[in-house]
């Protein structure tokens, strides 16, 4: 399918990165639902795009969130599992309550979008899923246990699911290493920011794997 065909879901609508690629798909795509927790007063809505509530850690949300764009557009095409977080600052053994933060944040959200909208590609006979993993989960990083186990997990489950499906359907994960953003870049202001991935190119880099057949590809960016 042509990008301009695609119907798509994004989930966490309102962070620095899904903010981007909302923006981005909205002039290349069919049509793109930005899902958050909690819908704000102000929110902009073209004629192709639109912020919708969704909790990505109850099926019942996400399952009704599916079915709005179904009746609103259509089957939807692409899912960008960009809902996440970060933190560090404790050992192994201290910040208890990390691991559970960190693992529901970054993977329980992508494991329960996928088990809702896979069944509903396979239907369909195609489907693109892209989940968001992370390059310091690779070789791991000091005082960030929780966040590089949960990393880890996603990128496991992307591989997981392309080994089962295919015959349309694809799942694949960016890497990023730093994202330039503004919240890094007023973390980090004496960095070299110009090694630093934009959000541009991260919207590029799924575009490619929308585009492509490339299925259970960890791509480091």
């Amino acid at each position: 399918m042509h990008i301009n065909e695609i119907n798509m879901v994004i989930t966490g609508a309102n962070g620095a990165v899904a903010s981007v690629l909302l923006e981005y798909f909205t002039k290349r795509a069919a049509f793109v639902a930005g899902t958050v927790r909690q819908l704000g007063t102000n929110f902009e809505k073209s004629s192709n795009s639109t912020i919708i509530e969704m909790d990505p850690l109850d099926h019942y949300s996400i399952d009704g969130a599916i079915n709005w764009v179904n009746n609103e557009a259509g089957e939807i095409h692409a899912w960008l599992n960009i809902v996440g977080g970060f933190m560090m600052g404790n050992k192994v053994e201290e910040g208890h309550d990390d691991w559970n933060f960190m693992y529901n944040t970054n993977f329980m959200t992508a494991l329960n979008c996928c088990q809702q909208i896979l069944p509903r590609m396979r239907k369909a006979g195609w489907g693109r899923i892209v989940n968001m993993g992370a390059q310091t989960a690779v070789n791991g990083m000091p005082l960030a246990g929780p966040y590089c186990a949960s990393k880890t997990a996603v990128h496991m489950l992307t591989k997981t699911i392309a080994l089962e499906n295919g015959n349309g359907i694809t799942c694949n994960a960016i890497l990023p290493s730093i994202i330039d953003t503004p919240a890094n870049r007023k973390q980090m202001p004496d960095a070299d920011h110009s090694n630093w991935v934009t959000r541009e190119k991260i919207a590029q880099t799924i575009e490619g794997f929308i585009s492509s057949e490339m299925n259970g590809e960890l791509l480091h960016i």
